[in-house]
């Protein structure tokens, strides 16, 4: 219960800061699907290295982050592989959860699939502002382990 009525006031938070401050770009644009699918890729490779080679959380998320940073060197013309890494290092974060929310495959890739999502319409969204890849991934995990505990709910009654 507390959860709920705290996205509750996350998103009246965020929808009072998107409606009163200009952190966003005029009109609608949206990021290539193409480049949100490294999500998912960042956040397996962060889960891992933390909860399956025993590194950690923070070694997870860096070691991802600090590879994902240097995939741009490969073509420093390629406006594709400029953008990589902030797009891995958004799904690092689902990677470093810990094993009592994130604890298989499958939870990863549905969390890293929502905030795939999130991040690819949210292009013109808080432009500029710090912890942006955070909070996308923190709404991905909790609307996750809210459909996990849905599913259970569900299942325990049939």
């Amino acid at each position: 219960m507390y959860v709920l009525v705290f996205i509750g006031i996350l998103l009246f938070i965020m929808l009072f800061s998107y409606l009163k401050s200009p952190l966003h770009i005029d009109g609608f644009d949206y990021d290539s699907w193409r480049l949100v699918l490294w999500v998912p890729a960042g956040a397996l490779v962060a889960f891992v290295l933390n909860q399956k080679l025993g590194l950690g959380p923070v070694l997870g998320g860096s070691i991802t982050g600090f590879t994902a940073s240097c995939l741009p060197r490969i073509n420093k013309q390629s406006v594709y592989l400029s953008r990589l890494p902030e797009v891995i290092y958004c799904g690092a974060f689902i990677g470093m959860s810990t094993p009592e929310v994130a604890n298989g495959f499958t939870f990863v890739i549905i969390a890293a699939i929502i905030t795939a999502f999130f991040l690819m319409f949210s292009k013109n969204f808080l432009y500029g502002v710090g912890g942006k890849l955070g909070t996308l991934a923190f709404l991905g995990v909790v609307i996750a382990s809210f459909i996990y505990q849905l599913l259970n709910l569900w299942s325990f009654w049939y």
